[in-house]
């Protein structure tokens, strides 16, 4: 089976490093192509194979737009969210942008492989203590 294809954006250079090891160390999937701004992020994956981008939401250029930009890509990636933000109104608006995962930033060693696996397989992984308020606020629209 073919390595899963994944672009890591994250404005902090030690976070950044951190994702990469951890992805890198998992021979599941491959680094593709790294970015600092949201826009860097969606041209890459434009230019690149992407299979799944995970991408700081509270990066220069992230948020739901860049969700939003990664969508209209031809061959949109799947797109995971990281964060330390987890408040259940950030993760709700994520997952309304279009996201499949979400994973908090102090869940990244623990976490981070099998969410992306999760997620390239087709699943849904909200992986954050306020998952539970983030459904409530998405079902209550």
């Amino acid at each position: 089976m073919p390595a899963v294809r994944v672009l890591i954006a994250d404005d902090h250079p030690q976070m950044l490093g951190a994702m990469v090891h951890v992805v890198e160390s998992d021979d599941r999937f491959t680094v593709v192509g790294t970015a600092t701004t949201g826009d860097d992020a969606v041209r890459l994956a434009g230019e690149l194979e992407v299979d799944v981008a995970l991408v700081d939401v509270r990066m220069p250029g992230g948020g739901p737009a860049a969700v939003r930009a990664f969508q209209a890509l031809p061959s949109a990636p799947v797109i995971v969210a990281v964060s330390a933000e987890t408040t259940a109104g950030v993760v709700a608006a994520m997952v309304r942008a279009g996201v499949v995962g979400y994973l908090a930033k102090g869940r990244i060693g623990e976490s981070l492989p099998e969410v992306l696996a999760r997620c390239a397989a087709g699943e849904v992984v909200l992986a954050t203590g306020s998952a539970a308020g983030a459904l409530r606020l998405l079902l209550d629209r």
